[in-house]
């Protein structure tokens, strides 16, 4: 090994270890400073007062936010291809509610920025997953306010020498990711094709029966999305349609709540629909609720009793041992609902190196059901949708 190399090794290690303890001080100090040992983060609770553009911009007197993008890609010039899939997350997590702490340091920092990024091509039986987790700092990344066209950015991983990042102009969103190294990137545009909508009682989402946990949360459910996307040494033009996920909030999960199941839905007749299952270490725990969007936009909200999530088939996977559904049937009385949902490859575990986590966030596709597996499995597809899993195996409970 040569000495250079052995410097650049050496600093990063130091850099690293000076990032760590910058996060534990800022951590300290924010538990000293908060009234009764409580950080005083604002709690998500009904009759917010939305405000446009201003809410697509970062939320700072609440613990933690996402901005998420998931959608199916058809490859230009490929149309009996299987479609592509894509997800990109990026997360604002709030460390101190009242700003940076008190460090003579370029280090110091009130909040992380992790962005979550993923790529599913079903032609060649690959998922790819990329990650980063920064500092919120100008060096690294940081969030706009509603002032700003750039919604969220960070740096590249390590060995890209590039940005992350989503922006809104008003008209559309447009987000970019690339890992050199992982083989993932993309470039896409996604426009709304139906007006914004909230999930529950005015944008108010619980997530606990006592309704004492809960987020702000809207979405985009239908947009349609062009742009490149790498496929092995080249990038190639595609298109399809994307869904948006907003939340804001400061605790989501209940104390005995474990993860959740959440599954969105673009029906080829022009609806969507959302669910939502919040697992808990008993029955009682549980909570669901769903939002289904009619072609017109018109929203509905779908109590737990009016709806039902049953998986069908599992897959475990090889890097963590936890056990996914990966097949469902769904049924939605109401809305003349009832499908069966089948992942387009189990293999779409997420696993992060950076924060501990892991969850299967997958691609599926909606057909009708059947009780017999033989027409089940030649039935056409009637929608396109993502589900995500989290808290299924030994230490993945979400911190949030």
């Amino acid at each position: 090994m040569s000495s250079d190399s052995s410097k650049r090794r050496s600093n990063g290690r130091i850099l690293f270890l000076l990032a760590m303890l910058s996060c534990i001080l800022a951590v300290v100090q924010g538990a000293a400073t908060a009234p009764d040992g409580e950080p005083a983060w604002l709690q998500a609770a009904p009759d917010y007062l939305w405000n446009f553009p201003g809410d697509h911009g970062v939320h700072r007197d609440y613990k933690t936010e996402w901005w998420y993008f998931t959608g199916h890609l058809f490859p230009r010039g490929e149309p009996a291809a299987p479609a592509m899939a894509f997800q990109l997350t990026f997360f604002r997590i709030g460390l101190l509610p009242d700003g940076p702490p008190a460090l003579n340091s370029d280090w110091a920092t009130a909040g992380l920025v992790m962005a979550h990024a993923s790529v599913t091509d079903p032609a060649r039986d690959r998922h790819i997953f990329s990650e980063v987790l920064w500092r919120e700092i100008p060096l690294l990344g940081g969030f706009g306010t509603a002032a700003d066209s750039t919604l969220a950015w960070c740096r590249a991983p390590a060995g890209t020498d590039s940005l992350w990042s989503v922006t809104w102009d008003g008209d559309a969103f447009r987000l970019r990711a690339r890992d050199r190294i992982g083989g993932l990137g993309y470039d896409l545009v996604c426009r709304p094709e139906k007006p914004l909508v909230f999930h529950g009682e005015g944008g108010f989402s619980p997530k606990s029966p006592d309704g004492q946990t809960g987020s702000l949360y809207f979405s985009y459910t239908r947009m349609s999305v062009t742009g490149s996307i790498t496929r092995g040494d080249s990038a190639v033009d595609v298109s399809g349609t994307s869904w948006m996920d907003r939340e804001i909030f400061t605790s989501t999960l209940a104390r005995n709540q474990t993860g959740w199941d959440w599954l969105s839905l673009q029906l080829d007749d022009g609806r969507e629909l959302m669910v939502y299952r919040l697992r808990g270490t008993s029955p009682a725990d549980d909570f669901a609720l769903g939002t289904l969007v009619g072609v017109d936009g018109r929203v509905e909200t779908i109590p737990s009793d009016r709806w039902s999530l049953q998986p069908q088939q599992t897959w475990q996977s090889p890097d963590t041992g936890s056990k996914y559904p990966v097949q469902w049937r769904l049924q939605v009385p109401s809305a003349d609902l009832d499908l069966e949902l089948r992942a387009t490859l189990p293999e779409q575990e997420n696993v992060s190196a950076r924060s501990g986590v892991h969850y299967w966030e997958g691609a599926v596709t909606a057909h009708p059901w059947n009780s017999s597996d033989e027409d089940s499995l030649d039935s056409k597809a009637v929608g396109r949708g993502f589900v995500e899993l989290t808290g299924y195996g030994e230490g993945s409970r979400p911190p949030v």
